[in-house]
């Protein structure tokens, strides 16, 4: 995507949509900076690709049937029909979110997309419908629960790096759903997810890495894949990576509201993660056809950046918790 006057445009209204719906003070205009913020980023999907068009498309039908249910059930809350009207919303925002069982729309999509449409759709287009259930006051568990099953276990088998990205987010918004208990908590567990999306996207981006498969078979460097490793052991929830902090501060929380059976679940999707993210790992360090020594002569300062945020992020991170 070329980066012009048009792509700046949708870009703003996006971001516009987004503070508009966050700032609203009523049920209307958080609709509106919903359609705004939806309406200006299908555009910045669409190329020439047919793939793409078909993305475009899927995700204008998804994003407005759950408007319409959004909609009915603000509808009913102010009619004062006697209806569970917050679940219906909170499903809505879920929908939106493709957070299980409405997650299948995410995975037909991302293929469709590039990297860092992916990563707004994963970050900027999420923030106001997890507001939104901020504000409900439901029971989430069974829900969460079935995100983390399914984004860890359907991960496991996954060839495409932008499935096991989709996987990954879907695994991800369950910590996020559950961190929505202490705002605080949700705020730095969704900047440390954000962070390292960001990075691991921009260095697949930058050596135009679609499949694990290229990884061994393309002339990738080998700092480039030490930064791929170390992000993807961060998204795994490995220490000392800032990653595996955000995982141990929502762990504890669930320990402090006594949600034992959401702790269990949270401990082993997390180490199934961690299985299939090193085994990933393990197979692009150690096996290539091309690049079989491990001697570095030199580092590019995106590998350095990446070593050193993640491995000092911690301490900050405890830091930050402690100043609550």
């Amino acid at each position: 995507m070329f980066f012009n006057s048009t792509v700046i445009l949708f870009y703003s209204n996006m971001l516009f949509g987004v503070m508009l719906s966050l700032s609203s003070n009523n049920w209307v205009m958080l609709w509106v900076g919903l359609e705004v913020s939806m309406m200006s980023f299908i555009p910045l999907m669409t190329s020439n690709l047919v793939i793409s068009s078909e993305s475009a498309m899927k995700y204008f039908i998804i994003q407005s049937m759950s408007s319409s249910i959004f909609i009915l059930g603000v509808v009913f809350m102010l009619m004062g029909v006697n209806i569970n009207y917050e679940m219906i919303i909170v499903l809505s925002m879920c929908m939106k979110m493709g957070v299980s069982p409405f997650h299948s729309w995410v995975l037909s999509m991302v293929e469709g997309m590039n990297y860092m449409m992916m990563f707004n759709m994963f970050t900027t287009m999420k923030i106001v419908p997890m507001m939104v259930m901020i504000n409900m006051n439901l029971n989430l568990n069974l829900i969460i629960m079935l995100t983390l099953i399914i984004g860890s276990v359907f991960g496991l088998n996954q060839n495409s790096i932008r499935s096991l990205l989709a996987y990954s987010s879907i695994f991800n918004m369950g910590f996020m759903i559950y961190s929505m208990k202490n705002f605080s908590l949700w705020i730095m567990y969704f900047m440390l997810y954000s962070i390292n999306l960001f990075m691991l996207i921009k260095i697949l981006n930058l050596n135009n890495i679609n499949y694990l498969n290229q990884l061994l078979i393309n002339k990738v460097e080998l700092k480039s894949k030490l930064s791929i490793w170390i992000l993807m052991l961060s998204s795994g929830g490995m220490p000392p990576m800032m990653g595996f902090m955000g995982k141990l501060i929502v762990i504890e929380l669930s320990l402090n509201f006594n949600d034992w059976i959401i702790t269990v679940v949270m401990v082993m999707t997390s180490l199934l993660t961690m299985f299939y993210y090193n085994r990933v790992c393990f197979t692009i360090m150690s096996i290539s056809s091309l690049i079989t020594k491990w001697k570095i002569n030199n580092s590019s300062w995106l590998s350095i950046n990446i070593m050193i945020i993640n491995l000092l992020a911690m301490p900050f991170i405890i830091l930050l918790k402690y100043l609550n």
